[in-house]
């Protein structure tokens, strides 16, 4: 049986929402360097939503809408390619959908993220779709390299500090894994390593979130070293990180509330 929410009748979902958790996933179209395409984050979250609701699905019911696929991108708009909605839009945007769900008659709700600038927003949705607004449901946000960063680590794949990263080896490897035809050779010949160069962008500082304005159109708009990306790599990191949601998905779902 489909686990894809655009796939199913109203029927089907009538049926299936009481018991089943919803997965929203939410990403963004913008820029990711010379050589990856600008659907790359709604690409790689569309990826792992599905694959790791597949995986869960023997397990638990389990739903997963279409991903919202603009996202909160302003500080990319030094480079073209950049399709973004404010703060407060893209806020609206997924409160408004995540109340569609609930409408619909799911009770349980993820909210899955696959591009950094929508962290804060996801959080916020659902602190105040449970409290705020007052509805009766459980809620969670999760962006899919957090979930999958300690396994992934751990198996000696790539360092935690390049996880997610920007347009660089992380994503790269993932996108050359995924969808090939999306990794352009002669951008990817353009880039360097810039992992050791003060650009501002990710920032390691300890218990802080960092913006300097006029950063990222400072620098080339990727991180770290694109050129070591591989399709091997990628491959190996995307079973690590299907496995990690899909536990994630059965954990949540089998929690009280």
């Amino acid at each position: 049986m489909t686990v894809l929410f655009g796939e199913m009748s109203r029927e089907h979902i009538r049926s299936l929402a009481p018991t089943a958790l919803a997965i929203l996933p939410t990403a963004s179209i913008e820029q990711h360097g010379p050589h990856l395409a600008v659907s790359t984050d709604t690409v790689l979250c569309s990826t792992v939503a599905q694959l790791s609701a597949e995986l869960a699905s023997s397990q638990i019911p389990v739903v997963v809408t279409p991903t919202l696929a603009f996202g909160n991108s302003h500080h990319h708009f030094p480079f073209p390619g950049v399709l973004s909605l404010t703060s407060e839009n893209y806020y609206l945007a997924v409160t408004d959908v995540v109340e569609g769900l609930i409408k619909s008659g799911f009770r349980k709700i993820l909210i899955l993220n696959g591009h950094g600038g929508n962290t804060d927003s996801n959080r916020v949705v659902g602190l105040d779709i449970a409290n705020l607004r007052n509805h009766p449901v459980t809620i969670a946000a999760a962006a899919y390299w957090d979930v999958a960063r300690p396994a992934i680590v751990e198996k000696g794949l790539i360092a935690g500090e390049r996880i997610p990263g920007h347009a660089g080896r992380f994503e790269t490897s993932l996108m050359m894994a995924i969808r090939p035809d999306l990794v352009f050779s002669e951008g990817l010949a353009q880039t360097e390593d810039v992992s050791k160069k003060e650009l501002g962008l990710m920032i390691p500082l300890t218990g802080a979130t960092v913006q300097i304005n006029g950063a990222w159109g400072a620098g080339p708009g990727y991180t770290d070293e694109p050129a070591a990306a591989s399709a091997a790599e990628g491959k190996a990191m995307l079973a690590v990180i299907v496995e990690e949601v899909a536990g994630l998905l059965v954990n949540f779902h089998k929690m009280g509330g």
